[in-house]
């Protein structure tokens, strides 16, 4: 269910199992704005089920943070607004060809365009790989954007990141109130590590072991730094502090 944070705000849990991150969902006057799109028809359907039991607003607009797949997969099912970032809809264009046989998805991790933990939670939550669809933003920006709700402001920021370089973070001003994605998190495409689907509970294990860009770390506190946020939230983990997310960039 939909979870009331602040007056104007509400957040889907995130679902570990095939890789679900957290939904934010801001609610203006006049509109509302859904943080990110969820990673399939399946997972768009439970969201906006639970949305009509809990007499919540259908999304007028639907943020993608980043390209990942489980972020963006289930664009294609909201009838709304997609908004994403210039580099994320490029992304979206080459992944947009992507084949989903198998031999498709293991070449894909032999040259680095994808990786084994992404590849098993997509056989996960698509048994039939058919059904997979991409959508492409019908609002690309560049930099910034605001979105007006109706009372309520949504800052959108390219923050790029430790996690990819197209992270776009949503930041609302009057609740003080920040959407991070997986923009705060590390980068699992660029770093090797080892995800084995028969031993997931050595995936946090193995995660922790990844190092940060220093780089690409401080860059993205200089962003954060400038915005006057109390809480936030991350893909799929629980809302932080201000302080605790400063303290989580173990360098």
């Amino acid at each position: 269910m939909f979870e009331k944070i602040t007056e104007h705000i509400y957040i889907h849990p995130a679902e570990h199992y095939t890789d679900r991150p957290n939904i934010g969902l801001i609610i203006g006057e006049e509109k509302a704005l859904l943080f990110d799109a969820g990673n399939s028809a399946k997972h768009v359907e439970k969201l906006r089920a639970e949305l009509s039991e809990q007499g919540l607003p259908l999304p007028d607009h639907v943020l993608l943070s980043h390209w990942h797949w489980d972020h963006s997969f289930g664009a294609k099912f909201w009838n709304a607004d997609i908004i994403a970032g210039n580099k994320t809809n490029e992304e979206l264009k080459k992944v947009s060809k992507w084949k989903w046989d198998e031999f498709s998805m293991e070449k894909r991790i032999e040259t680095g365009e994808d990786i084994v933990f992404c590849t098993e939670m997509i056989k996960r939550e698509y048994p039939d790989r058919n059904e997979i669809e991409i959508d492409l933003a019908d609002t690309v920006f560049e930099g910034t954007m605001n979105i007006d709700l109706g009372g309520i402001s949504c800052e959108l920021i390219h923050a790029k990141g430790p996690h990819s370089e197209d992270s776009v973070i949503c930041f609302v001003p009057s609740e003080k109130f920040l959407f991070l994605g997986d923009a705060n998190c590390k980068d699992l495409y660029g770093k090797p590590w080892k995800f084995d689907i028969e031993h997931e509970e050595d995936f946090l294990e193995n995660v922790a072991k990844i190092p940060y860009d220093e780089e690409l770390v401080a860059d993205f506190i200089s962003i954060l730094e400038k915005l006057d946020f109390a809480h936030c939230i991350s893909g799929h983990s629980e809302i932080m502090t201000r302080k605790e997310l400063f303290e989580s960039f173990s360098l």
